[in-house]
This record gives C-alpha cells, sequence and structure tokens, in this order.
C-alpha cells in the first residue's frame, strides 16, 4: 500500500491547501473591509470560509492523488456524552509512522469538509438577518 502513495504530491497537496485557504481568508477579509477596521461576525464567516475552502481542496486532493489513504479508516462513530456530541474516527495504525500521520491528516481534513458547512450557513445567516 505505501507503495502507492507519494508522499511528496500529499505534501505538496497540503501546502496547496493551507495557501488556498490563507488566500481565501486575506481575500474575503480585504473584500468585505475587515483590515482595516474588524468586526467579529464578518471575521468568523470569513474563517469559516477559509476552513471550508482548505479542507475541501486538501480532502478532494487526497481523494484524486492517494486513494489508498481512505481505506485506512475502520469506522466512524458518534458518541453523545450529555450535552456533547463528539464524531470519533478509529483508524487502522500501519505502523508506519508518515503514513499514519498522513491519514490523519486526511481524516481530519475529511471531518473539518464535512462539518463546516452547516456552521458557516448558520453564520451567514446571523450576519445577513441579525
Amino acid at each position: 500500500m505505501e507503495k502507492q502513495i507519494n508522499f511528496h504530491r500529499l505534501k505538496t497537496a497540503w501546502i496547496m491547501a493551507l495557501g488556498a485557504g490563507a488566500l481565501t481568508f486575506v481575500g474575503a477579509a480585504w473584500h468585505w473591509g475587515q483590515i482595516a477596521k474588524p468586526e467579529l461576525v464578518p471575521l468568523v464567516i470569513i474563517f469559516a470560509s477559509a476552513s471550508l475552502v482548505f479542507s475541501a481542496v486538501f480532502f478532494l486532493a487526497c481523494r484524486i492523488i492517494a486513494p489508498g489513504l481512505g481505506a485506512l479508516i475502520r469506522e466512524d462513530e458518534t458518541r453523545v456524552e450529555g450535552a456533547t456530541v463528539k464524531m470519533v474516527t478509529h483508524i487502522e495504525e500501519t505502523g508506519d509512522a508518515p503514513l499514519d500521520q498522513w491519514v490523519k491528516r486526511y481524516v481530519f481534513a475529511r471531518n473539518m469538509f464535512g462539518l463546516a458547512i452547516v456552521p458557516l450557513i448558520v453564520l451567514a445567516g446571523l450576519f445577513l438577518f441579525a
């Protein structure tokens, strides 16, 4: 499996995703006039948008350049502990530290991509209607 995964391409995808998120943040902050006179709600929306762009770019790049990372995920579990809901992802430990690290990054981006859309919609609604 590890011969199929190109770590250099994964690192390039990670850097490109971080860059896309940073460009989204800076561009949106400039466009909304948050550089000179920052406000909390627009900055939170901008940060959520930048996070969504980062996670979408990295997750989709991984699906293209390293589809084997998804095969190392055993299961997703949702735990309800009182008022807290936790999403737990169980992964296969391969014993290869770099591969395990990239699987954890992939899971992080995948979960953030899946969970970032709803708060972004809520924050946009607050911004537009509050």
